[in-house]
């Protein structure tokens, strides 16, 4: 079993399913019994009790946010399968695949005509709580979630303002905003 790097709640199993020695993960995750945690630690990989007052839910990673190592690195872009980003020092440059090879292989950091090998971990409709703090609402651009892994409160903004999600805060706005799911 290993855990689901954006939910200590979860994990998924794993298979050899052609006898070949290449384990694949199951598709969904498998849920711990209420109360309880994915311990993923290397002696243990089981479903634990949540102890009170403990780190239990840390090391959380979101499929959609991008982490650069180094610059040059090519990362596929989590909702696009026609776009890349390349690392620079101080952030990312967007770049778009050719019309004749109008996809990017995330695995092996080039364009092509293959649309199976999209990186298709991100949701963009699904919450990933996986560090303390606010979060935009896919489904409600009027309101916000608040995040302490795992858990996941939802507020909604006073009348007449909408979530920022670059600011992360509720401000005025004038019109209908749009929602992401």
């Amino acid at each position: 079993m290993i855990k689901d790097p954006s939910n200590c709640l979860q994990y998924y199993f794993c298979s050899d399913p052609d006898g070949n020695g290449v384990l694949e993960h199951s598709l969904y995750p498998s849920t711990c019994p209420e109360g309880y945690f994915f311990n993923a630690a290397e002696s243990v990989r089981e479903c634990e009790k949540i102890v009170p007052d403990t780190n239990y839910c840390k090391d959380l990673c979101s499929p959609c946010a991008l982490q650069c190592q180094e610059p040059g690195t090519m990362l596929p872009s989590p909702t696009d399968c026609q776009l890349y980003k390349i690392c620079l020092d101080n952030g990312f440059l967007d770049v778009s695949c050719p019309p004749e090879y109008p996809n990017f292989n995330f695995e092996t950091s080039d364009c092509t005509n293959d649309d199976t090998v999209c990186y298709n971990l991100c949701d963009p409709c699904e919450v990933y709580c996986v560090a303390e703090g606010k979060i935009p609402d896919p489904k409600n651009c009027n309101g916000y979630l608040y995040c302490h892994p795992p858990e996941v409160a939802y507020f909604l903004c006073p009348e007449g303002e909408a979530f920022n999600s670059d600011l992360l805060l509720c401000e005025p706005f004038a019109g209908n905003c749009t929602n992401t799911c």
